[in-house]
């Protein structure tokens, strides 16, 4: 996990200026965004300092960040107020974002209760958690924050509709509209399509546009659309701009007039480019690229080499690949091949820029001296040798998206030589192996323990051969029981796991005190046994310990089954994060029915031992 302080514990280091290896990303700005958003959104404060934040599988980076609320006119006397942030950039360039409020603040750097944690939470993808504490934490302080179930997913697209409406002559109409979201601010474009002299007509072409997207999709029931505003004289069949709206992004879909345009019909939106256009194409746009192409350029796919910042500790080595979509949109995927900490004094950083730099060097010229298919295998041997690559992976390709390459990997090479594809292993036959291990015979131990003893569980248990699962920090603990009716039945002994804990935790609070970048956000917990008071409870926890071999026999292993002897169920119960708010506060009273309380006897063990010492024969009547 990459820690939120260390760009800030090392002011010596200038985020983007100092790197001189390859130009960097350009930045994306909007004045209403207190941060500033890099090509891979990252996102760098006003004073170029790295801000916490978690990517999601769809684009959309999630920062909390303070934003100086002085000036808004419901500010009230607030200096800075915690917001949580959503930004994206769109297929068509758009930066997307939105904001809700969380807490005040009363300066920029002020750390209150739970910024830290939440920042935390959002660098370890725990992206649920992050939302319902900043949900918590907003209710606590009266600010509008919606419910995390309840949180609409950020609006990245664009929409199209056909509605009626009103003239302003008072005569129903028929619109086209287009909705789209820029920045924080929603957007729209209207098209007229005709007029009526009754909203019953409307509704009937309405209907009729509704059903040809339904059946034939957004662009035929756009084109029918285009052909009334025509016949109706609210749109110009031999107008200069062929497009149906002239706002707003690009639009999925061509127009009659954009294809009566067309030099071949026939091949309507997907007219190849000619090859001289393709390469201008590309020339064009990356012209202010931080990529730079291979040259010659060629007209259906092209690639790189490039070092580029993944943020402001770490460089990557990538060759990327790049081609024309039939929307003219640039098609893109990437391999990274090699990365270098800059996580280290100035001198060491230099170092390492100077080493990328020469390893992107090194790619070019193999690429001029000795050709693409070349450099693309070396390329994968160092994506091999840096495990960012599978040397024996399926697919042999370098690249799995876009156009056919225009080289065959080693890896392509090695498949194509494979006569027979290994499917396993053969059954290795050791019928007549004098080295095979014989079967053990058990012999009865005179000091075995006795059935239904504690001795006999733990035995069990320490005779298990499966592996365990790394220890993890875990206590006990005692909560008091009540009925729905409020009547008190006793206490309960529970036990609790914390998986993102180290067994030696109570060590380290000892030395370095609790504090937000410590607290668990994982933990499942245990019943293990119902007793009249704590006092019994306490004895119980002190008998239940002595059975524990630490490495060997921790309490996690051994609670399960002691509860099933006492007559609960033995299963784990995880924890959401509002149980483990619950946990560490205190709050820890538990309802049960009194059908569900099976208070612990102590004499369950002589007695289950006294049944197998003395069995009653069975008698015939």
């Amino acid at each position: 996990m990459t820690d939120s302080k260390i760009v800030n514990e090392h002011p010596d280091w200038d985020v983007y200026d100092d790197f001189t290896g390859v130009e960097p990303p350009r930045a994306l700005h909007d004045p209403t965004l207190p941060v500033t958003l890099y090509d891979t959104l990252v996102p760098l404060d006003h004073e170029e300092q790295y801000v916490p934040n978690h990517l999601d599988a769809d684009g959309t980076v999630h920062f909390f960040a303070a934003v100086d609320v002085s000036n808004e006119p419901d500010g009230d006397d607030l200096a800075h107020e915690l917001r949580y942030f959503r930004a994206a950039q769109t297929d068509d360039g758009r930066l997307v974002h939105d904001a809700h409020p969380v807490m005040p603040l009363d300066s920029r750097g002020d750390y209150s209760f739970p910024r830290q944690t939440l920042e935390t939470m959002l660098m370890d993808g725990d992206l649920d958690n992050a939302q319902e504490l900043a949900y918590q934490t907003a209710q606590s302080h009266g600010l509008a924050f919606p419910e995390p179930e309840a949180l609409p997913p950020l609006n990245t697209g664009v929409d199209y509709a056909f509605e009626v409406g009103v003239g302003d002559d008072g005569d129903p109409t028929l619109e086209a509209v287009k909705r789209w979201r820029d920045g924080a601010q929603e957007h729209e474009a209207r098209q007229p399509i005709a007029q009526y002299g009754m909203s019953e007509e409307a509704a009937r072409d309405q209907a009729e546009l509704a059903e040809v997207r339904e059946t034939r999709g957004l662009e035929a029931a756009m084109n029918l659309a285009e052909s009334m505003a025509v016949s109706s004289g609210a749109l110009h069949d031999g107008r200069d701009d062929p497009r149906f709206f002239t706002d707003g992004p690009p639009d999925p879909f061509s127009t009659n007039a954009e294809r009566d345009r067309a030099l071949d019909e026939e091949t309507q939106r997907l007219t190849p480019v000619e090859p001289d256009a393709a390469v201008v194409a590309f020339e064009e746009r990356f012209a202010d690229s931080a990529y730079h192409l291979l040259q010659p350029v060629d007209p259906t796919v092209n690639y790189s080499f490039e070092v580029m910042p993944a943020d402001p500790w770490t460089l990557e080595l990538t060759a990327d690949k790049w081609w024309l979509e039939a929307n003219g949109h640039v098609g893109h995927e990437g391999q990274m091949l090699k990365t270098y900490s800059l996580e280290s004094y100035e001198w060491e950083r230099e170092i390492e820029r100077e080493v990328a730099a020469m390893d992107r060097e090194n790619l070019h010229r193999t690429y001029q001296d000795e050709g693409l298919e070349t450099a693309m295998r070396r390329a994968e041997g160092i994506a091999v040798a840096n495990g960012e690559l599978n040397a024996n992976r399926a697919d042999g390709r370098l690249f799995t998206d876009g156009p056919t390459d225009r080289f065959t990997t080693a890896r392509e090479a090695e498949l194509t030589g494979l006569k027979d594809p290994q499917v396993g292993e053969p059954i290795r036959d050791i019928t007549n192996d004098e080295t095979a291990e014989m079967p053990g015979v058990r012999v009865p131990d005179a000091d075995e323990p006795e059935l239904g003893s504690w001795d006999e569980l733990v035995a069990q248990q320490r005779d298990r051969v499966e592996p365990e699962s790394d220890p993890h920090y875990w206590q006990m603990h005692y909560r008091a029981v009540e009925t729905p009716e409020g009547e008190p039945l006793g206490t309960a002994l529970f036990v609790t796991e914390f998986p993102q804990l180290p067994p030696d935790f109570d060590e380290y609070i000892e030395a370095n005190g609790m504090d937000d970048s410590v607290y668990p956000t994982e933990a499942r917990t245990l019943e293990m046994a119902h007793f009249a008071n704590e006092d019994d409870a306490r004895k119980f926890e002190t008998e239940f310990r002595s059975y524990l071999v630490p490495g060997l026999l921790d309490g996690p292993e051994l609670a399960p089954e002691v509860a099933k002897l006492e007559g609960l169920s033995g299963e784990w119960e995880d924890m959401d994060y509002r149980g483990i708010v619950a946990y560490m506060s205190g709050d820890r009273t538990v309802v049960r029915e009194a059908d569900d309380w099976h208070l612990h006897n102590p004499n369950t063990e002589r007695e289950a031992r006294e049944q197998f010492e003395n069995p009653q024969p069975d008698l015939e009547l």
